[in-house]
């Protein structure tokens, strides 16, 4: 999925699977809760993705009656494309285009920026410069949702590749991203690298983490 040659169709195909997991294991769900727990009303959704997250947010939060700004980033147009097309006219988000390591925000910007199933795409000096962007942008506190690295969590990567996922990226990229993901000691000390004051990870179910400055 990092490749900037991929095929447009194989990457909307991945993203689509990408969906699949974050509904039934955990992608989604606890981010939006964390955020409306803060009563965040401006939000920035880091890599993006397809936007589901952000989907998710602004769902949620219509349902409690709360109003929530969301600002949705990625590095990729062919990915902020796929993003637009699956997000109805009538849905608040902004889509923007920007690298995760040189925001181009001002400092305190937003009440939240979340990052989700995307600091492993980075190895620990970008990772460290995302989360430091991360902390600069946000008013409130950062939120990241990302896998975490274990033996168990690769097999359920490997097995979910195998006997669900039907995409070529998904199959290839499912088990290496729980290789490449971090521990939770990993990530609170990249943060605490990246100038957060007190971060803390938690664990959440299907093997993986948030990560927000402070509990």
């Amino acid at each position: 999925m990092d490749d900037a040659g991929v095929d447009a169709r194989d990457l909307a195909g991945n993203f689509g699977e990408i969906e699949q997991a974050n509904r039934h294991f955990g992608g989604v769900g606890p981010v939006v809760r964390e955020v409306l727990s803060r009563d965040a009303r401006t939000v920035l959704d880091v890599g993006c993705g397809s936007g589901d997250v952000a989907r998710g947010l602004l769902g949620a939060a219509r349902k409690r009656g709360r109003s929530v700004e969301v600002t949705a980033s990625d590095y990729s147009d062919a990915v902020l494309e796929i993003a637009r097309s699956r997000t109805a006219a009538s849905e608040l988000i902004r889509f923007e285009l920007a690298d995760a390591r040189a925001l181009p925000y001002a400092d305190a910007a937003f009440d939240v920026a979340t990052c989700n199933l995307a600091l492993h795409h980075f190895e620990p000096p970008d990772a460290v410069a995302v989360l430091r962007e991360l902390r600069r942008v946000s008013r409130l506190t950062p939120l990241v949702c990302d896998l975490v690295r274990s033996r168990v969590g690769y097999a359920a990567a490997f097995l979910f590749a195998h006997l669900i996922a039907r995409n070529r990226l998904t199959k290839h990229d499912a088990p290496l991203s729980v290789r490449r993901a971090y521990t939770p000691a990993e990530a609170v000390a990249l943060a605490r690298e990246a100038g957060w004051h007190a971060p803390v990870a938690r664990r959440s179910p299907f093997f993986r983490m948030l990560v927000t400055d402070g509990a």
